[in-house]
């Protein structure tokens, strides 16, 4: 859990738990009767990998093209 602002300023909360307890927590949210602005899956990695500045630089690239096109939603990696 951690606490995070929207684009428009306003304080959030963040919750992020396994995608098998989503259901338990989607649950315990419902008899709070709080209602998420969200709820998405994100990829979180286990293991990173670190780059150097040159390859920081080209994957920086990538995902900035990748994110330019229409089709692509969202891009998750595990750079460290």
């Amino acid at each position: 859990m951690g606490e995070s602002t929207t684009d428009d300023g306003k304080d959030v909360i963040v919750l992020r738990v396994a995608f098998t307890d989503f259901g338990n927590m989607q649950k315990a949210l419902e008899e709070r009767n709080i209602t998420p602005i969200s709820a998405e899956l994100e990829w979180i990695p286990t293991t990173t990998v670190p780059v150097n500045d040159e390859q920081a630089e080209e994957v920086s690239k990538l995902i900035e093209r990748l994110e330019q096109d229409e089709d692509v939603q969202k891009v998750f990696h595990n750079m460290g």
